[in-house]
């Protein structure tokens, strides 16, 4: 089986395709992989990408469906990087560390995940963990909520402004803690007014649904949509008409506000805000310096890790197959002499002291070698090959017995 590679669709490497594909669901990109016959990946799903980290038995062919295709250890830095907030549209997020154990959570209990994608996974995280405890990456407002607020109160102010948010998950829980005190008259919008009402009476805030999204424009000045929706929920026709000053952001992917031409709406998209939250990475640049010398640094780590972890799987197949010609041995002097169950065990007892004799000397080369050297990875797939051809020889052999 291969090493970990990567199939990624992002907002910056690739946003002609990531705004179709984003409107896939889960078992899209399941299919993806099981059709392929790929059974050990973690699929990670947010609102900036979809990533899906996996281990084939062969390389794959590159991009799907126009992704970024990494291989190793590029892919490895790269889920590094991310779990860091170093390829977030805000540097230094938080969130995106309770994303990848949530996807990791949905892998392991899907039974997607091998030995070598769960350190990963866990790795991953610790590092994540680790940037932002050994740097100041994320102090401060880091998240697209804070970023848009601070547009609005830096260019627009929020006091006294009434204000409507349309949606009721993470997002919209953000932007009302963020919210808190500002004195801006908040109403929460949700298709299910239910769930509206649980969030608005949190916050004290006021609620609706959507069903009259016009209504809602015309009377608030600021509108956020920050939902899951795969399709618009207010369209051009819906604020055609406005002629007083209004501001619209979009923190949606896919996007929930069609965009027009009205002299009357500033319009914020993730593009325009992500533009804005280039100045916090300029302000950041020691920061994501010291983060990305982290992510190095545990990226050397980890890779003498995987290689002791594949080496270690050869030595236990070199053992295996010792230990089956063994058995192979031992049944054909059963066989062909009389000799009793007591002296058999003897003899068995013999043969697994002179196989581990005879092995040791080689095995313990092969972890001195890896010890001091880098790159040593050929010789492992050497290994590798060598006893796939010498397990399925002694297949052969077992059926000519036969």
């Amino acid at each position: 089986m291969g090493d970990i590679e990567l199939l990624s669709w992002n907002y910056k490497d690739t946003p002609d395709t990531f705004s179709e594909i984003i409107k896939r669901d889960y078992r899209y990109f399941e299919s993806m992989m099981e059709s392929r016959s790929i059974k050990n990946y973690v699929i990670l799903v947010t609102c900036n990408r979809i990533e899906i980290y996996f281990r084939p038995e062969e390389i794959l062919m590159g991009s799907i469906e126009g992704s970024l295709y990494l291989e190793y250890p590029e892919s490895v830095k790269h889920l590094f990087m991310v779990a860091s907030g170093l390829e977030s549209m805000a540097i230094g997020e938080n969130d995106i560390l309770r994303q990848i154990k949530s996807s990791f959570d949905i892998a392991s209990k899907r039974g997607k995940l091998d030995k070598f994608l769960s350190y990963t996974f866990r790795k991953a995280l610790s590092v994540g963990k680790d940037v932002r405890t050994l740097t100041d990456i994320s102090h401060g407002k880091t998240s697209l909520s804070s970023i848009s607020l601070d547009i609005i109160e830096s260019q627009y102010g929020l006091a006294g402004k009434k204000l409507c948010i349309i949606g009721t998950g993470k997002m919209s829980t953000a932007l009302l803690n963020y919210l808190a005190g500002s004195k801006t008259i908040v109403t929460v919008a949700g298709r299910t007014i239910d769930h509206a009402r649980d969030l608005a009476i949190k916050y004290g805030a006021n609620y609706s649904d959507i069903g009259n999204i016009q209504s809602l424009i015309k009377s608030n000045e600021i509108i956020i949509a920050a939902t899951s929706s795969k399709n618009y929920i207010i369209r051009a026709e819906d604020y055609s008409t406005i002629n007083e000053n209004k501001i619209m952001i979009d923190l949606s992917n896919p996007p929930n506000i069609e965009q027009a031409m009205n002299e009357y709406i500033a319009f914020y998209d993730l593009d325009r805000i992500y533009s804005i939250s280039k100045e916090t990475r300029e302000h950041r640049k020691l920061e994501i310096k010291k983060a990305e010398e982290i992510v190095e640094n545990e990226l050397t780590l980890y890779t003498s890790k995987i290689n002791e972890m594949k080496s270690d799987d050869i030595i236990a197949a070199f053992y295996k197959f010792a230990n089956q010609i063994k058995q192979d041995e031992l049944e054909e002097l059963a066989r062909k002499t009389d000799i009793k169950e007591a002296q058999m065990e003897i003899i068995d007892i013999m043969m697994n002291s002179f196989t581990k004799k005879l092995l040791a000397p080689y095995t313990d080369s092969i972890k001195n070698f890896i010890k001091n050297n880098e790159n040593y990875s050929y010789i492992l797939e050497e290994y590798d090959t060598m006893l796939g051809n010498m397990v399925k020889n002694g297949k052969k052999a077992e059926i000519r017995k036969k």
